[in-house]
């Protein structure tokens, strides 16, 4: 049975052996808890929690932003995956995580209260991020923390990737968005906007400039296309250009008729 399971459950194997992950989550020695352990970015949700159960905000708030730097977007728009495999469920329903981080950072942008900035002691390399995405952004924010001298290029004049442009103001709003951008600025990063790679700068140009490594999060600001007749006529728009040009406050240009699929 063994010698069978080693066969036909491989990636199993490989995922307990060398990356102690267990996908069904049924690996006590592994997964003491299952909201943080399926997390993406293995945030302590449990701790923050008891921390909020008790009234004690600013440090739950400063366990969230030690794993997390963009805990206001997470707080509204995350899938939360945590939510799905909360143990509380076997017993009722499921905690309610994402609006529990949600009310803490509501919270602290009432109260204007930002998490204190641990930085390690100052390195000398310089690092490039091209790119002021999710990605982009977090990169800068830890490499930053590390001790690096980080500067973030955008070629758009906002920052935020598709957090900004690609998302609905009612849906993620734009001060609630700028109070995590506001604090990563803060912590250190030095953010140059209108910058496109390619156009105003190359990756030798960096290089030349001393910087020691580039980290490229340029994104996916794509649609997904129908890949049907027509879809590239005049006058049809996809979905994520429509969002940015409405998003960076330009006019689209719509006939008197709209017709919408999906």
């Amino acid at each position: 049975p063994v010698l069978s399971t080693m066969r036909y459950f491989q990636e199993e194997y490989e995922d307990h052996i060398k990356y102690k992950k267990c996908s069904a989550l049924v690996c006590k020695e592994i997964v003491s808890s299952p909201c943080q352990y399926i997390c993406p970015i293995d945030q302590e949700a449990s701790v923050y929690i008891a921390l909020i159960a008790i009234g004690k905000f600013e440090e739950a708030l400063n366990i969230i932003r030690k794993d997390n730097p963009l805990p206001t977007v997470c707080g509204r728009v995350c899938h939360h995956p945590c939510e799905t495999v909360c143990t509380a469920a076997e017993m009722g329903e499921p905690i309610a995580i994402r609006a529990l981080k949600r009310f803490i950072m509501d919270w602290a942008i009432e109260k204007g209260y930002q998490s204190p900035s641990r930085q390690k002691k100052q390195k000398k390399y310089k690092v490039a991020v091209i790119g002021a995405g999710p990605a982009g952004l977090a990169a800068g924010y830890y490499l930053n923390r590390k001790g690096y001298k980080v500067a973030v290029f955008e070629s758009l004049p906002v920052l935020g990737g598709m957090l900004t442009v690609g998302i609905p103001k009612h849906r993620l709003p734009k001060k609630t968005l700028n109070f995590d951008i506001e604090h990563i600025i803060k912590s250190g990063v030095a953010i140059k906007t209108n910058k496109a790679l390619g156009k105003d700068f190359s990756i030798d140009d960096l290089f030349k400039e001393g910087y020691k490594a580039i980290f490229i999060a340029i994104g996916a600001h794509k649609s997904m296309k129908l890949n049907i007749p027509g879809e590239n006529a005049n006058g049809v728009i996809h979905a994520l250009d429509l969002l940015k040009t409405v998003n960076l406050g330009k006019k689209a240009e719509l006939g008197e008729n709209v017709g919408i699929v999906g």
